[in-house]
């Protein structure tokens, strides 16, 4: 005799698509805020943005809610949309939410080197960590060149590296949305854009304690950074030396392309 065939009850399940237009949309606007396009405080005109991408302001404003949950966008019932301003109350519940998502990446990544180590596999250490050393060498030409935003995108892919490195995809789409909210952070300062005198010495230090598989001194590294991150973006003030550009102050606002556009 068969065995006897029992129906099976499967959950709803949504049928799997391709990246929409939706995912594009979004997309387009969050490397609209990185870059500065769109700077804190602009609004969303939803008729030009949605003409100029060429899409329905129905999926505009889909794409600009997605935004809104992760914060990179407010909503303003009888205003409309607008890219959040970091004010400081903003920022603290920011950096605080950073450093767990930073130090928890850091502790896998020293963690990981720590086996290595005691495996004897040097060469697997720094296979591991070199695409960390070639951002840290980018920061470096990029301060020399008195580039001041190619110094604050190499700090930001250093710290997005190192979540990657952990290949924990709930630490890195965390640390996507960081390097916008950190960089809105940065053009919400009326000094100007600035970053560190001392940027690549600073991350110089957290990837040598990651080297040396040291997950306590690597955490109080990123703290220490944070912090000072923290300060200067709240209250202008700081202890340390600064590079900034003026010049991205000023915006004549934002320059949308078509998707699909090269």
């Amino acid at each position: 005799m068969s065995p006897r065939q029992e129906a099976v009850r499967l959950p709803m399940m949504q049928p799997l698509r391709r990246p929409s237009i939706i995912d594009q949309a979004e997309l387009e606007l969050r490397n609209a805020i990185y870059v500065g396009d769109l700077r804190p405080g602009d609004t969303i005109p939803e008729v030009q943005v949605s003409k100029q991408m060429g899409i329905s302001r129905s999926s505009l404003r889909e794409a600009c809610q997605r935004l809104v949950r992760d914060g990179l966008l407010t909503q303003i019932p009888g205003r409309g949309l607008f890219v959040t301003t970091m004010d400081a109350r903003t920022m603290s519940d920011f950096i605080d939410y950073r450093l767990g998502i930073e130090m928890q990446s850091a502790s896998i990544v020293a963690d990981r080197v720590a086996g290595l180590r005691a495996g004897g596999d040097d060469a697997g250490v720094a296979a591991l960590l070199a695409p960390l050393r070639e951002t840290l060498e980018r920061t470096r030409r990029a301060l020399e060149a008195e580039e001041v935003i190619e110094a604050g995108n190499a700090d930001l892919d250093l710290h997005l590296q190192i979540a990657e490195i952990t290949r924990n995809r709930f630490l890195i789409s965390s640390m996507n949305t960081i390097v916008i909210l950190t960089r809105m952070g940065s053009f919400s300062d009326p000094l100007g854009y600035g970053v560190r005198a001392d940027l690549t010495e600073a991350n110089a230090r957290l990837l040598d304690a990651l080297d040396a598989g040291d997950d306590s001194r690597a955490r109080a590294v990123l703290r220490e950074t944070l912090k000072e991150l923290a300060g200067r973006l709240r209250s202008g003030e700081t202890h340390q030396e600064l590079v900034r550009d003026p010049d991205l102050l000023e915006s004549d606002g934002p320059e949308w392309t078509t998707l699909g556009e090269e």
